[in-house]
């Protein structure tokens, strides 16, 4: 009995450490850049407000600073979306 508390004490540090590492874009990965530096990474037709707004809301809903939001991250792979 005191084995199977220790596999599910182990399991549950195991996932909250998972959840917590996987869940937040590193800094070193995803400097801050400008709303200038975002558009120029954009496809060349975008429209700048369209963009903007759309990183505004993603910033918001995932809880992640607005300035470490690039057009090339992946929702899931990069900002920990799942």
């Amino acid at each position: 009995m005191l084995w199977l508390i220790g596999i599910l004490l182990v399991t549950i540090v195991l996932t909250a450490w998972w959840f917590n590492s996987a869940s937040i874009p590193s800094a070193d990965q995803w400097p801050p850049i400008s709303e200038d530096e975002f558009i120029r990474r954009c496809s060349p037709a975008v429209n700048r407000e369209r963009a903007l707004k759309v990183r505004r809301i993603i910033s918001e809903q995932l809880g992640v600073d607005y300035d470490r939001i690039y057009p090339e991250q992946r929702f899931v792979e990069d900002l920990g979306c799942d």
